[in-house]
Parts: C-alpha cells; sequence; structure tokens
C-alpha cells in the first residue's frame, strides 16, 4: 500500500481474502513510506496487479513479466495507457473494468472456498446402482442400512460454496455429461494416472452405470475400456468410449509392466503403461485427464522434469495433427491423505482443522510434498495457457479438488465406516471407498467440462488459476 488511507484499507480488505483464498500462503500487507522502495517491489513481483491511477505506471512498463492493468474506461479514451508506445504496451493485460463475469468462469472458482454439509435427502442422488467389486466398494456392500442410518455417512454430504455460490457444485448425471461431451464433439475420456486416478475413473464408470468387469485383482492388468452409450437422452445417437490407463508417474520409460513386473520409479516399483501412442492415434477428440505426484517423494528435480515433458508431449502430439488441439487437457491436483484416518467419522469444517493433522514420511507418501508439486504444476499450466501464439496444444485445464478433499477425512479404505470387513494392513489412509468423496471430483468435472464448453463457444478471454 502506497498511495493513501483509501488504498491502505484496500489492502486490509485484500489481505483478509487472499488469506481464506490461499490458506497456505504467508500473506502480508505493508505500509510503503519509500518510493524506491515501493517500485522496486512492484516491478519484481511475479504478479503485479495495477489499481486505476498512475501510481504504477514505471513499474509496469519496467516489468518483463505480465502485468494486469485496470482502468474504468476503456483504452481507446485518454488514459495513460493510450501515451505507451506499442511494445511497452504489449506487456500489459487490460481486462475489461468493472469486470463482466461469465458463467465459464466458474471454472477457475468452483471448489476453493467451501465447506461440506450434511444432506440426507440429497444421498439417494449419490449412491451407486451396482457396488465397485473389490477393496474401492467393500465399505459399501458390506453397509446394512437401518432407519437411523439408510446411506453409509460418507455418501451424505454436499459441497456449499461460501463465496463463489453462484458457481455451485451440481451433482452430475449421465445426461449432463453426455451433454457436455456431444457439446464439444469429444468421443473418448481417457484418464492417465495411479490408484487415486483410478478411483476417479472407476468412480466416474459407476456414475455411468458401466463399473462391472473392472477388476481391482493385482494380479490382473488394471487398464480397462468401457463404451457408454448416450442416447436417449442427446439430440442424436452418440456414445463415448470410457478408459483408463494406470501410469504411476506419468512417464514411459520404454517398457510396458505386467502385474508383479513394475517398470518405472526410483527403485523401480511403480507401473508405468504406455498411452501417448493411443493417444496421438486416436482420430477422434479426447478428454484426457491426467495426475502426478504421489510417486515422486522427495525428487523434485524428477518430477520437474517429468511434468515439462508432459506438457511438450501434448504440443508435439497437436503439432503432428492439427485436430489434437480440439482435445480437452486436463490435470488433477494430488490430494494428500488424513493420518489416523479411522478414527474420524465426519468432516473437517475448515482448513485450520486439517492443518495440524499434515504429515510427511515414505510410510505417510510423502502427502507433505504434495501441495509444492501441485504449486509447481499450476504455475506451467499458467505459463502455457499464456503462450497463446506460439504453442501448437491446447490449453491445459486444471481441476482441482485439493481444498474440498483435505476436508474430508471420513471415508478412506481404512476408515471407521469401512468394518471389520474391510480391514487393510497397512491402514489405508489415501484412498477413499466408493461411493464417497471422490465422486465430486467428477462433479467439479462435468461442471467444469461445461464451462470448457462456454469458453470455447463465447471465447471468453478470463484467465485465472489458483
Amino acid at each position: 500500500a502506497k498511495f493513501g488511507d483509501g488504498c491502505t484499507l484496500h489492502a486490509q480488505e485484500l489481505y483478509h481474502f487472499f488469506g481464506s483464498l490461499y490458506p497456505r500462503a504467508d500473506i502480508t500487507w505493508n505500509v510503503i513510506t519509500s518510493t524506491s522502495s515501493a517500485y522496486m517491489r512492484m516491478i519484481t513481483a511475479d504478479h503485479l496487479v495495477c489499481p486505476p491511477g498512475v501510481g504504477c505506471l514505471l513499474p509496469a512498463i519496467a516489468r518483463d513479466a505480465y502485468t494486469y492493468v485496470y482502468e474504468t474506461v476503456a483504452p481507446t479514451v485518454s488514459t495513460w495507457i493510450t501515451c505507451l508506445p506499442s511494445d511497452y504496451l504489449a506487456r500489459l493485460v487490460v481486462p475489461s473494468y468493472p469486470a463482466e463475469f461469465l458463467s465459464e468462469d466458474c471454472r477457475h472458482l468452483r471448489a476453493r472456498i467451501g465447506a461440506w454439509t450434511a444432506d440426507l435427502d440429497l444421498a439417494p442422488s449419490l449412491q451407486y446402482q451396482t457396488p465397485v467389486d473389490g477393496y474401492l466398494g467393500c465399505a459399501d456392500r458390506n453397509f446394512a442400512a437401518t432407519a437411523e442410518e439408510p446411506y453409509r455417512s460418507p455418501t451424505t454430504y454436499r459441497w456449499d460454496e461460501t463465496v463463489w455460490t453462484t458457481c455451485p457444485v451440481v451433482v452430475a448425471t449421465k445426461d449432463e455429461l453426455c451433454t457436455q461431451m456431444n457439446r464439444l464433439r469429444l468421443d473418448k475420456i481417457l484418464f492417465v494416472g495411479d490408484h487415486t486416478t483410478m478411483s476417479q475413473a472407476i468412480a466416474l464408470a459407476s456414475l455411468l452405470g458401466q463399473n462391472e468387469d473392472v477388476s481391482l485383482d493385482p494380479n490382473v492388468v488394471p487398464n480397462f475400456s468401457k463404451n457408454v452409450d448416450c442416447s436417449p437422452g442427446t439430440p442424436s445417437a452418440f456414445s463415448f468410449q470410457l478408459s483408463y490407463v494406470r501410469n504411476d508417474r506419468l512417464e514411459e520409460p520404454g517398457t510396458t509392466p505386467s502385474p508383479g513386473n513394475p517398470n518405472c520409479g526410483i527403485s523401480n516399483e511403480q507401473y508405468c503403461y504406455p498411452w501417448s501412442v493411443d493417444y496421438a492415434a486416436h482420430s477422434g477428440r479426447t478428454l484426457l485427464i491426467v495426475n502426478t505426484g504421489y510417486h515422486w517423494a522427495d525428487d523434485w528435480e524428477g518430477y520437474i522434469a517429468n511434468f515439462q515433458n508432459f506438457v511438450g508431449k501434448i504440443d508435439d502430439v497437436a503439432a503432428n495433427d492439427v485436430a489434437k488441439a480440439e482435445d480437452v487437457v486436463v490435470f488433477r491436483t494430488s490430494v494428500p491423505g488424513h493420518k489416523e484416518c479411522d478414527l474420524h467419522v465426519g468432516v473437517f469444517e475448515h482448513y485450520h482443522e486439517y492443518c495440524p493433522r499434515i504429515v510427511n514420511g515414505a510410510f505417510w507418501h510423502w502427502w507433505g510434498e504434495l501441495p509444492p508439486y501441485n504449486d509447481y504444476a499450476i504455475r506451467i499450466i499458467n505459463e502455457w495457457n499464456l503462450l497463446n501464439t506460439v504453442k501448437s496444444g491446447p490449453n491445459i485445464e486444471l481441476l482441482d479438488p485439493w481444498m474440498m478433499t483435505i476436508l474430508r477425512p471420513d471415508g478412506h479404505l481404512s476408515g471407521a465406516d469401512a468394518g471389520e470387513n474391510c480391514r487393510m494392513d497397512p491402514k489405508e489412509c489415501m484412498l477413499y471407498s466408493l461411493p464417497g468423496p471422490v465422486d465430486w471430483w467428477n462433479h467439479l468435472l462435468v461442471g467444469q467440462l461445461k464451462d470448457v464448453a462456454s469458453h470455447r463457444e463465447n471465447r471468453s478471454p478470463m484467465v485465472a488459476w489458483r
């Protein structure tokens, strides 16, 4: 804050707002009395947002990074922006002000700030027609409904937005997914990732009534593919393929693993089935959903190189086939588990209730490393999405269920609701039973798909990641 009491008050308001939006961040506000110090901070900031006025004119044009400038009138009217040479003007992003909020902008905001609320009326729509086989469905198959508890407790909550209430997470349906797939002319959904991604893929298959013959037997290749028939429910006959490929690290070492014979990782204990050749060869449009982070421990250099390689691979595929630029590519953030999940029977109310329980170490899957990995991936995605003229591939969308999921210590495979028949050794406090919290990743996904369809139709310019 540099320009008077009004700016100081505004800074205080932003301080409290950002504290809710970025609970892990160290947020400060300072009254800077030195002009030179204020200018130096503005010039060296990763992101600079200029309020209306000339206060940060010089730092804005001196920076090499992107600067967002908000003016109350259009740049074509007499403002200081019109006095800038074109090469300086090219460094600025001048959004319309006041900003016009479009419904498709919800995909950047949804599930960021909210809370879980028990809702027995909604619970029937959160159940599967057929229980999932294997350990993911054990708690559901063993549950005995009573008049007092007609549904497993982890399936009785809804997510409520507390700030952006016009951007709710709505329970997805097959018809809604089919509508958005058809709207974007997508004919394949491909999940690539580890067990958490497999859980999400199986949860979506279950929502679509396609979870039969999906094996969780460790002696069987875990990859699967289903054909989803959307008619009737869409204007014309339409179907799409739903597939999952296990790849724990989102890398392809050049070999193919088999059950009991892993092929990737620092100690060669992970499974990385190839996926990119089949992805590139698909002649239609694909919704590609990927995740990585859980199996990198503290190998930062490896994670950075691998994620950059993934982004480059998406670009190379589109460079060789221009039609792939119309694909929808989604990166899902990694969500840590919850220590002593067998003791939890409800939800956390807020982040600060979860924070003291953050753990690290090999047994806990290096959960404490996951947020920095997410932060790096998000930063690379932001930079990638700004390269509108020098890339071949599509923008990468961010599916971010991190906040909504860390507030769910209940419902894990070793959760209190699992029962004796589903006991796991050692305790499994990262993966969830199905149905459960993972279904909300897919509700979030379908809502985001709708936003992407509207964004592409309207060409809305907003870019805002966490």
